[in-house]
């Protein structure tokens, strides 16, 4: 009887501990399930968030965020060099360093943050040109291409033009306007109401595109405009035939330098209002060449977080390097795009082309209050130094170069 109710008691111990057992798994089951269920509602939510940005998801299902830019064409001037940097060609910014890539040509050099290219005799001719992203499993995650065109340099007096450039601060650098005048031998007359060093020019500090149509004053140097000469009150916008007849000046060409002021995340209404001045001028001169220069990406963060004004008031307090660099190149991109079947018109890509890196004057500072270590920080967030303009002339005057014969004759 003993052994009968031991047996009895041990099979309802064994009962208990059975159904116990059960309902823990039961319950973790549950946890589990619902954890589940969270972790696939977060990824549904995730996909959605990066798809909204327009983010591919490739076959391995590792996301990139990867934009790639090259123009149609790129043009290298005999004794100029021209570089194309990686981390400007794309909506990336400086986060492709994260990849890996690389350059593809039968010319030129492929390195590790740029591509470059010195022009010569021996080269003059057409390449193909390719930049390929892959990462870390050596997977392609983008590419793009462009034709490389190595060109003859302008020589001799029949080659002098005049040019006419409507720009903001990026404009107003003497080196510029001294690097071409190297390159052309004084070939070039420059054109216009106001004057940097010895080179007339329609460059306006702080201006841009939507400043040049409207009716807007300029007080920042002498001489001061009450309103800028490209107003026409009767019209109340810009008016290039209204400026020509008020000035006298018929150029050979047109240089649009603008974009840095008024730029933004979405680069529409800037834009918009750039290619407005395309669109006015050709309507009056259909056949007059442009040259629209993309404006320039920025310092880095340091230059952009340091750079303030006479009184000590940050100018760019609130920004970072990434979404400035975003600014830059969906303002690029736009204008390509939307201007792509524009006759007479010619893009200087000195967004691609300058070395944003590198080309910024720098203070040297302390690393922190007390340290005798020092860093260098770029003093400014936009206007480079000297090195950085006369790379601006290298890409115009190449430009130039590969295109004057269509419409010189």
């Amino acid at each position: 009887m003993k052994r009968a109710e031991r047996e009895k008691v041990i099979r309802g111990a064994c009962r208990s501990t059975f159904v116990a057992l059960s309902i823990c798994c039961v319950f973790l089951g549950a946890v589990l399930v619902v954890h589940e269920l969270a972790r696939e509602y977060e990824v549904s939510e995730l996909e959605e968030q990066l798809e909204a940005k327009g983010v591919v998801q490739n076959d391995e299902g590792i996301y990139a965020s990867v934009e790639l830019f090259l123009p149609d064409e790129i043009y290298v001037a005999t004794g100029v060099t021209i570089e194309l940097y990686n981390s400007q060609i794309s909506s990336l910014g400086t986060r492709i360093e994260d990849y890996n890539v690389k350059w593809t040509c039968a010319v030129g050099r492929n390195m590790s943050r740029k591509f470059s290219i010195t022009g010569t005799e021996k080269l003059i001719g057409e390449y193909p040109l390719i930049f390929t992203i892959f990462d870390d499993n050596g997977t392609q995650v983008a590419t793009a291409s462009t034709t490389l065109k190595v060109v003859e340099a302008l020589e001799g007096e029949e080659e002098s033009f005049s040019l006419l450039t409507i720009g903001d601060s990026l404009s107003c650098d003497t080196a510029t306007y001294e690097r071409l005048n190297e390159l052309t031998d004084d070939g070039i007359i420059y054109m216009g109401t106001r004057g940097v060093g010895g080179s007339l020019t329609e460059a306006r500090r702080g201006f841009s595109a939507a400043d040049y149509l409207a009716a807007t004053p300029y007080t920042q140097e002498e001489p001061e405009e009450e309103v800028q000469p490209f107003y026409n009150e009767e019209t109340g916008s810009f008016d290039w035939a209204y400026y020509k007849e008020t000035t006298g000046f018929e150029p050979d060409a047109v240089e649009i330098f603008l974009g840095t002021n008024g730029i933004d995340t979405d680069p529409v209404p800037n834009g918009d209002n750039i290619i407005a001045l395309v669109e006015n001028i050709h309507e009056t001169d259909p056949d007059l060449p442009i040259y629209l220069v993309h404006t320039i990406y920025p310092a880095n963060q340091d230059g952009i977080g340091s750079w303030s004004n006479a009184d000590g008031y940050a100018l760019y307090g609130d920004r970072y390097k990434y979404e400035e660099d975003q600014k830059v190149f969906y303002l690029m991109t736009y204008l390509e795009e939307t201007l792509k079947d524009e006759d007479n018109l010619y893009f200087v890509p000195a967004a691609i082309c300058h070395d944003s890196e590198n080309n910024f004057n720098t203070t040297t500072e302390t690393v922190n209050p007390h340290s005798d270590e020092t860093i260098e920080v770029p003093d400014n967030a936009v206007h480079p130094n000297s090195a950085g303009y006369q790379q601006i002339a290298d890409c115009l005057y190449s430009v130039i170069c590969g295109t004057k014969a269509e419409w010189e004759n």
